[in-house]
């Protein structure tokens, strides 16, 4: 479970990317057939992970600015929070890849087995 998430692989086959672009997500495998997103609003429980993600990550910059730097902690924010821009969209796949992994570990049935 854990190399499929990382490698962003579908939660099926294990060979299908979840992935067609950098945000972009294909309707279902290409491999397999799985449809990825079993319902409209699928992917909102993988907001609160991506924000999970995002606050370690913002954190873990900060406090690495503010050993560096020893600056005043407003500019540590905001370089941690600047820095932590072009990782935004890791957080979107790595939460997607998440949530969709543990939805299919709960519920393994696809949409057209019910």
């Amino acid at each position: 479970m854990l190399r499929g998430i990382l490698t962003l692989r579908c939660p099926r086959c294990h060979r299908g990317p979840l992935f067609s672009g950098l945000l972009e997500m294909p309707e279902r495998c290409p491999v397999c057939g799985l449809i990825y997103e079993r319902e409209h609003g699928y992917f909102v429980g993988a907001m609160a992970l991506s924000y999970g993600l995002a606050v370690g990550l913002v954190a873990i910059l900060f406090f690495a600015v503010l050993a560096l730097t020893h600056w005043s902690l407003e500019w540590v924010l905001l370089v941690a929070s600047v820095a932590f821009l072009p990782l935004a969209p890791l957080c979107l796949r790595y939460s997607r890849a998440m949530w969709i992994y543990l939805d299919r570990r709960i519920d393994p049935h696809d949409a057209q087995d019910h």
